[in-house]
């Protein structure tokens, strides 16, 4: 029987565009996804007078393949020395399953403090409602991957608020949409409880995943979701909230690693 996903990707770039979106709560599906030229892209530019680094993501399944452009978008936006929030990336990357992931290119600009997130879908009718809380244009069956409450777009315009960062939107050339992220150089990053005092509220999952951490040294979402039987979508969201916590870090090829203040949390909670 043909699945979701196949539909997901055999439609036209037609209908309704969502106002936001959220990682759901579902294991892992392996339909065939967009793959060679078809493939999402990341062009990092590290000048504007060169041409710039091209990186194809190809996955096999739609929880991985939201992960890995998360993943690999933050990393090169980091490289480039942008400060842009993992959290904001994730959710606006998310949102592409209402483009159907169709010619989706992701790219980095200004030392990673301008991202512009563009594809090829049925684009975005209303800007205003879309990154207001509650609407969204989710279907039953796209909420078998994501939330789909309309939460991911104003949870990505507060998170970049406190940064001084802008979200926008407008059309892009042949339909779809391009968002862009806007962070002024020099933005401080937001401040946070001390992420090393007992009093750092985490879920039980979350636990399990800095408990995991120090056992295996490093890991990436992939293998931490096989760990605790979730999908990757949710594995790389707790790793995401972990980092802005300050309790891991990135070791730059997808995995993480604890922190000074990471090991002295969980002995804490030990």
């Amino acid at each position: 029987m043909e699945s979701f996903l196949d539909r997901l990707l055999a439609q036209p770039a037609g209908g309704a565009a969502t106002a936001g979106a959220a990682p759901g709560e579902t294991g892992e599906h392996a339909a065939p996804l967009p793959r060679g030229p078809a493939a999402p892209r990341i062009a990092v530019y590290d000048t504007l007078t060169s041409p710039p680094r091209v990186i194809s993501v190809e996955e096999g399944d739609l929880p991985a393949l939201i992960a890995s452009l998360a993943e690999k978008t933050y990393h090169h936006c980091r490289e480039q020395g942008g400060q842009v929030p993992y959290t904001v990336i994730g959710e606006l990357i998310e949102n592409l399953i209402h483009a159907c992931f169709r010619d989706v290119v992701i790219t980095i600009l200004d030392g990673g403090q301008v991202i512009r997130i563009s594809d090829h879908g049925p684009g975005v009718s209303d800007a205003e409602r879309a990154f207001l809380p509650g609407f969204t244009t989710a279907t039953a069956e796209q909420r078998t991957f994501i939330k789909g409450v309309g939460s991911g777009l104003p949870i990505a315009r507060e998170s970049l608020s406190f940064l001084r960062g802008v979200i926008s939107v407008e059309q892009n050339l042949g339909g779809g949409a391009v968002f862009t992220i806007n962070l002024p150089h020099g933005a401080a990053a937001p401040v946070a409880a001390p992420p090393a005092q007992p009093e750092v509220k985490l879920t039980n999952r979350q636990k399990k995943v800095l408990v995991l951490l120090m056992e295996l040294g490093s890991a990436g979402p992939s293998a931490l979701a096989r760990e605790l039987g979730v999908a990757p979508a949710t594995a790389f969201r707790d790793l995401g909230l972990l980092e802005e916590k300050r309790l891991i870090y990135s070791l730059g090829d997808g995995k993480r690693a604890l922190t000074e203040d990471g090991i002295d949390l969980l002995d804490s909670i030990l």
